[in-house]
């Protein structure tokens, strides 16, 4: 007996609980079906479009409340230097978009799966969430005072300077410069997401430097600069100083198709080449025109003569390369011929000869000044062959007791032989002397019909202290 109320009660337990779960899961099945039903045309929990919230709105409610969202809205721009302008989303030209896909992405929800939305959030993306008058927003840009002219300062590439005998690369800069299409973006962006406040600099709204301090090519050039390059040449010349260094050399290097930078001699050498004969136009001036600062701060134009520099170009590209590879840093003299005694005063210096045709009076300046000047006769003005010609020449030599000769003639005579005392030669056969046979009368007309032949005739006292003085590749000038 025992035995079948245990038997019963079991059976009824089963029953019992069979019924339990039978009803669990009836409710859980109702559940279920009303939270499907009740999501049925509208998003589930915890779900945002374009990171506005939706959660369990209807098709219709959402857009109203995208729209809510967009419309008599305004956004905050900020620059990268921390000022603030404002934008409304009706002076962009910028508005809701009531045919949006806003139906299209509501499928892309699982309303079977309704129950999962409490457990994790989705936001959705409505690409076409505004329409926008490009016209009326580009309008609206350009009146942002960053966007004015003067406010935009354009990036600068990080580059390798060389400075005080080293290389070091100069961190990019940013600048100031907006990326117009990019700034459109942002603004449209901002708007279809309902944000208030975007900070441009933060969404690439600047156009940014090309290369960085990181860039690879630049650093492997770093390197290569540092192995070739590490030379600073100076030239001096007459319109100052032309320096070669390593911001100049290592944009002679060649690359390889790694990246990596190296020294190719032949294009090395073509590079230097074009440079000397860059440095020639600097250097090469005889027998061009140069205005000097002559006797009493008197300003003179003269062309013409034998006085100045002419660069030997093959030479100097010989040379220059050498110290470029033994990283020369100083003053290099160039390989040149020609006499050119100074760098200053276009070349002329403060220690010169100088000879006024025109008054007929002679100067001689040294270390800026006149310590002797004189009447003086040149060449005979009426005969062209015997003219004394303008010029910027050097003293050849200076000689004792000299007898002057002309052209010896046919016949094997001279055409004349004058002895002199002092005789300083500065242009073939010209030069200064003494002349005592005019007895004292220099200057005024006499050059004209009685003149020399060409040269430059002193008083004897005034030769005397000029020989004394004066010291072979001095300039003399020669001007009318």
């Amino acid at each position: 007996m025992d035995k079948e109320v245990q038997k019963s009660q079991q059976i009824h337990l089963k029953t019992k609980y069979k019924i339990i779960f039978i009803a669990i899961i009836a409710c859980l099945l109702m559940i279920y079906f009303i939270g499907f039903f009740y999501f049925n045309g509208k998003f589930l929990s915890h779900t945002t479009i374009n990171n506005i919230d939706v959660s369990q709105l209807s098709i219709n409610q959402v857009h109203k409340v995208l729209s809510d969202k967009i419309q008599n809205h305004s956004l905050n721009l900020t620059f990268i230097d921390k000022e603030k302008e404002t934008l409304s989303i009706a002076d962009c030209g910028i508005q809701y978009n009531e045919k949006n896909h806003l139906n299209d992405i509501y499928h892309q929800q699982n309303h079977w799966l309704w129950f999962m939305s409490f457990f994790q959030s989705e936001n959705l993306v409505l690409d076409d969430i505004v329409t926008v008058d490009n016209q009326k927003l580009t309008t609206s840009i350009q009146s942002l005072k960053h966007l004015e002219t003067d406010k935009q300062v354009a990036p600068v590439n990080a580059k390798i300077v060389y400075k005080d005998t080293k290389f070091s690369i100069n961190k990019e800069k940013i600048g100031s410069t907006i990326d117009k299409d990019k700034l459109k973006e942002v603004i449209i962006s901002a708007f279809s997401h309902g944000k208030s406040e975007v900070n441009v600099f933060n969404e690439n709204g600047y156009v940014l430097p090309e290369i960085t301090s990181k860039d690879k090519k630049l650093n492997n050039l770093l390197e290569a600069s540092k192995k070739h390059a590490n030379a600073s040449i100076t030239y001096q010349t007459i319109s100052g100083d032309v320096v070669l260094d390593g911001n100049t050399i290592m944009s002679w290097l060649s690359i390889d198709e790694s990246g990596q930078y190296y020294r190719d001699e032949k294009t090395f050498k073509e590079n230097a080449t074009k440079f000397v004969k860059g440095l020639a136009k600097k250097i090469n001036n005889i027998g061009t025109s140069k205005t000097f600062t002559v006797a009493n701060g008197r300003q003179v134009t003269v062309t013409g003569g034998n006085y100045g520099l002419k660069l030997k170009q093959s030479e100097e590209v010989e040379g220059l390369l050498k110290d470029i590879s033994s990283s020369k840093h100083g003053i290099r003299k160039p390989v040149t011929s020609g006499v050119q005694a100074s760098y200053s005063n276009n070349g002329l210096g403060d220690t010169y000869a100088e000879v006024d045709l025109t008054k007929q009076h002679i100067y001689f300046v040294k270390n800026g000044k006149v310590i002797l000047e004189s009447d003086c006769v040149t060449g005979k003005h009426t005969d062209p062959e015997r003219r004394t010609p303008a010029g910027t020449y050097y003293l050849y030599f200076k000689q004792r007791d000299r007898v002057l000769r002309g052209t010896r003639l046919p016949n094997g005579e001279w055409p004349y032989e004058t002895p002199v005392s002092y005789w300083m030669a500065f242009n073939v056969g010209i030069g200064f002397h003494d002349a005592s046979w005019r007895h004292g009368k220099f200057g005024g007309n006499i050059y004209i019909n009685n003149g020399s032949h060409g040269c430059v005739n002193l008083p004897p006292n005034v030769a005397k202290k000029l020989y004394e003085n004066i010291t072979t590749k001095t300039p003399v000038v020669v001007h009318y």
